[in-house]
């Protein structure tokens, strides 16, 4: 019963139903009379010997536990505390797509004891979760997020109208694509699709592997999610990368960005760095926040998107010379 409970409120009917799914079906006596008069009791035991508070309304016909006890209740460390209240405070209140984590956290919050919960309300968290707070401001439809979530977990061909930033005349092109995964990145949910369809006007790389921002994909009729089974994309091309990283960045330790990266420090203090990536678009983002302090020095296609980057600065800043 406080199983069920912890993932919300429940009428008799369903407690018992989940005991007998559990425990087998000798768990409640066959006969109405007898099964009423066997919950009652389990129900009384719960509350005199374990310690568990129970709540029922006549009016919604609902059981509700506000604390599982002292021996039932789910005991965490300060540091898991600390984190549970930092992952509570960052979902609070979030966007529907976030739903799934906040009822996980609900169903955890539901175990631990009212002290627990104080000590978690009191505890002096001085970390913060900024990346998802306002994310994707613009919002995206419900009907968007499901159609592209459902494509993706049901391997199924996807359609919809796309409007990239990067179209100049803002007019949407009817992609066709085979989905399979979605990411957050860079303050935007993405989806990583195979592009069946030949109509191409996001420029840049020629792969067929492309990453749509989910804000910008339409909520209109030509949306559908096809009964087709897609089987797994091919995998996407990796490119070489390769930089160069200058004081003081190079005088601490490197995060693991790329497939098989290798490090290597040279005797005038700089570390050189090689590796691979599936996004060049992504690399040359973590490139350009590394600002003067990074030199990129290869392969082709990452020389050719952070060339393309620099020209686009350069003509941006009129004032900037270039020797």
């Amino acid at each position: 019963m406080v199983q069920r409970l912890r993932k919300g409120a429940a009428t008799p009917g369903q407690l018992v139903e989940y005991v007998l799914e559990v425990e087998g079906s000798d768990a409640y006596p066959k006969t109405k009379s007898a099964r009423d008069k066997a919950f009652k009791r389990d129900r009384e035991n719960l509350r005199s010997r374990l310690g568990v508070d129970l709540t029922y309304s006549p009016r919604s016909g609902l059981y509700t536990m506000r604390d599982a006890g002292e021996i039932l209740s789910l005991t965490l460390s300060e540091n898991s505390l600390m984190a549970l209240g930092l992952l509570e405070d960052t979902f609070e209140g979030q966007v529907a797509v976030h739903s799934s984590v906040k009822a996980l956290l609900d169903e955890i919050m539901a175990g631990l004891s009212p002290a627990e919960r104080r000590k978690m309300e009191r505890a002096e968290n001085p970390l913060e979760l900024e990346m998802l707070q306002n994310i994707e401001s613009v919002g995206i439809p419900r009907k968007v997020w499901e159609d592209v979530q459902r494509a993706v977990k049901k391997h199924r061909k996807l359609y919809f109208n796309y409007i990239s930033p990067q179209y100049e005349d803002q007019l949407p092109v009817l992609q066709e694509v085979n989905p399979y995964k979605i990411v957050f990145q860079w303050g935007h949910w993405y989806l990583l699709a195979y592009r069946l369809s030949r109509g191409n006007k996001s420029g840049g790389l020629a792969s067929r592997h492309v990453r749509y921002r989910i804000s910008s994909i339409l909520n209109d009729e030509e949306l559908k999610v096809s009964s087709v089974i897609m089987p797994p994309p091919p995998t996407p091309p990796m490119y070489e990368v390769r930089y160069r990283l200058l004081p003081p960045l190079s005088r601490s330790s490197v995060s693991q960005h790329f497939v098989d990266q290798k490090e290597t420090r040279l005797e005038d203090g700089t570390l050189e760095v090689s590796g691979l990536t599936e996004s060049v678009w992504e690399a040359g983002k973590l490139f350009l926040a590394y600002g003067e302090s990074c030199v990129v020095l290869g392969g082709d296609e990452m020389m050719e998107h952070m060339t393309k980057e620099l020209r686009g600065l350069i003509r941006n800043y009129p004032q900037i010379g270039v020797e």
